[in-house]
Formats: C-alpha cells, sequence, structure tokens
C-alpha cells in the first residue's frame, strides 16, 4: 500500500439508515422485494445472497403480517457497501480497507467520551409500556432448525457484571418469545454468560 494510501481518511456521507439505502441504490447495490414472508422466504434469501461477496443488499417491505412501513435489509456489509458503511472509498480493495481500517481506528484507539442527549433522530419511533410489541418487526425464521424468529442476529448487546460494574458489549443471537419477551443466546466461556 503506498503512503498516500494509509494515509486515507474515512468520510461518513449518511446521517441515517435511509441516505445509506439511497447510495447504495444510486450504486446498484440494492434490491427491493415486495411481499417476502418472514416464516419462510427472507431466511431462505438470506441464505443465498449472504455468502456471496458481490450479492446485493436486499430490502424487504410489505411483510405479510407487518405494519406498513416496517422492512428489513440484509447484507449490509459486502461488497461496495463494506467499504460505503464504513466510509472509505469504493475503489480500496479488501486488503487495502483491512489496511485503512486498521490505521484509522485500530491503530490510534482515539476514545470518545458518551454525549448524553434528550433528543435526536434516535429517538424518532419510540414505544413505551402496552405499545411495545416485537412481533410487529419483519423478523425472520433465518433457518430451517432455528427455534423461532430471531430479532437480534447483527447485534450489539451490553452487559454489566453486577459485582465488579465492568462492562461487556456482545454479539448474542436475540429470539423473539411473545410481543414483550426476548431471549438471548448467551452460552458458556463469553462475558454475557458470566454477567447473568
Amino acid at each position: 500500500m503506498s503512503e498516500s494510501e494509509s494515509q486515507i481518511q474515512p468520510h461518513f456521507r449518511f446521517s441515517d439508515l435511509r441516505e445509506w439505502i439511497r447510495e447504495a441504490e444510486r450504486l446498484g447495490e440494492l434490491r427491493t422485494v415486495l411481499g417476502a414472508s418472514w416464516q419462510e422466504e427472507i431466511g431462505l434469501a438470506a441464505d443465498v445472497v449472504v455468502p456471496a461477496d458481490d450479492g446485493p443488499a436486499v430490502l424487504f417491505d410489505e411483510v405479510p403480517g407487518c405494519p406498513k412501513g416496517f422492512r428489513l435489509i440484509i447484507n449490509v456489509f459486502a461488497g461496495k457497501r463494506r467499504n460505503m458503511t464504513l466510509g472509505f472509498p469504493n475503489h480500496l480493495s479488501k486488503q487495502e480497507l483491512s489496511q485503512a481500517f486498521f490505521e484509522h481506528y485500530l491503530k490510534k484507539q482515539q476514545r470518545i467520551a458518551p454525549t448524553l442527549v434528550d433528543d435526536g433522530a434516535v429517538f424518532e419511533n419510540t414505544l413505551t409500556g402496552e405499545e411495545v410489541d416485537v412481533t410487529k418487526f419483519p423478523t425472520p425464521i433465518w433457518h430451517v432448525h432455528d427455534g423461532g424468529r430471531y430479532i437480534g442476529t447483527g447485534c450489539f448487546s451490553v452487559t454489566m457484571d453486577p459485582d465488579e460494574r465492568w462492562v461487556n458489549a456482545g454479539c448474542y443471537r436475540a429470539m423473539i418469545h411473545d410481543r414483550k419477551s426476548v431471549s438471548l443466546l448467551m452460552v458458556p466461556g463469553k462475558h454475557g454468560h458470566v454477567h447473568r
């Protein structure tokens, strides 16, 4: 990698997921599917497009049984979208992207203190109390032998040690049980399991 490539700085062009979707569509990196079922079709589509590095992102809309506007997107982090999501130029190869990511995010390890806010885009859609119903989301059965609908597959769950108060962010599958109940699969050997 040349000196200029190692100095590439990320530039985030998106203020929200809607802008990201518009850019992916403009680049020809997005396919929209209307009316696919969460029971079988979405999980099957994921099995086909996710393993292929050049597979498109797929936006599922008008999912039967889900309210209008409740959509699901898969395969956002492949192909050119990998670079786009991390804020790096699309022309970088996987190796160049890895090097630029290392140089900018891992080598420096700049910690940024959180800023607490009372308002913002993250609060755009808020449900509390009896309004809560996680079964409204177009959450698929991803694999034929899954025990249910997994709403959390590529997410972070934050846990805290009850005694020493240290925090862990981990990826744990989250399965819907009913409109207000979701369980996390925290296997032995993982910090989330220690914190339970």
